[in-house]
């Protein structure tokens, strides 16, 4: 592999540009740069560990408050190496404090260090929220997704994130004093979660690609029953992350396997085919 292929793949918003040379005409560079390095920590740890399971990282994407590392994974890692992604970040921030703890008996400046640390807590408790796409927000996903069917643990954690993060915004513009910064940010986050909602479905079928593209090394099945009037997109809604699928068809003694549902959705183009279709197709 070489050397360029193992930088990060690090994507700079346009906002970034718009508050960077706000910053300069304020006098507010420094605490800027603050915020964007311990940002850019943040999703090195994430990056560092998806790297490390050999995931398929598309980009980082970088404001001044925040970033998302995106990938083409899809719900189809195991839950364990997901969750060590996910808390990666949040762990940079444990280091950080370390890191300003030694240099307080250096002669860093004290408003430099007491700004980093301001910084660093405020973004370590608020990523903890369980709002998408918070790191908060993709643990409680990822736990949903243990106990739902994929595309049902999806739709509530988008439900359960919005009502929270309207809950919070609530809470700030009422008992807080006004920051601008924090209600911008709350807003910008329940924007994300309402167009997350309308590519929900979008979101389901990437699920379900990935799954019959690269396939799962689950090792528990779990059967979904069926009957032959049971639509094929029924059948997929029950799909469940990290688990192998065998579909009985009641009244019929029959099974089938979920890629042979799979195949006759994304290959055979038949997404409004029923289970006797796909039983009909077999004996053929």
């Amino acid at each position: 592999m070489t050397r360029r292929n193992w930088l990060p793949p690090i994507h700079l918003h346009p906002v970034f540009w718009g508050f960077l040379l706000l910053a300069v005409l304020t006098g507010m560079l420094m605490e800027v740069l603050i915020l964007f390095i311990i940002v850019l920590l943040h999703e090195m740890g994430h990056y560092l560990a998806a790297r490390h399971f050999r995931w398929r990282i598309r980009r980082i994407m970088l404001w001044v408050f925040g970033g998302v590392m995106e990938t083409d994974e899809q719900g189809n890692r195991r839950a364990l190496e997901e969750a060590i992604v996910i808390l990666s970040g949040p762990v940079v921030h444990l280091f950080i404090f370390a890191a300003l703890s030694g240099l307080s008996a250096t002669s860093t400046p004290e408003a430099v260090l007491e700004t980093a640390y301001m910084y660093n807590m405020t973004i370590f408790l608020f990523n903890l929220l369980p709002i998408w796409p918070l790191d908060g927000g993709k643990l409680v996903g990822l736990l949903l997704s243990l106990q739902l069917p994929y595309r049902k643990a999806h739709t509530i954690l988008i439900i359960v994130s919005w009502i929270i993060g309207a809950a919070v915004l609530l809470y700030v513009c009422i008992a807080m004093p006004f920051t601008l910064s924090t209600v911008s940010l709350l807003c910008f986050l329940m924007w994300e979660n309402r167009l997350e909602w309308k590519r929900r479905y979008y979101v389901f079928l990437r699920f379900l690609l990935q799954r019959a593209t690269y396939g799962t090394n689950a090792g528990i099945s779990t059967p979904i029953f069926a009957t032959s009037e049971t639509a094929l997109l029924d059948v997929l809604s029950q799909y469940r992350r990290n688990r192998r699928h065998i579909i009985v068809v009641k009244g019929k003694n029959a099974l089938l396997d979920e890629q042979q549902c799979s195949d006759m959705y994304f290959k055979r183009k038949q997404a409004h085919c029923t289970v006797a279709d796909i039983l009909q197709q077999n004996r053929q």
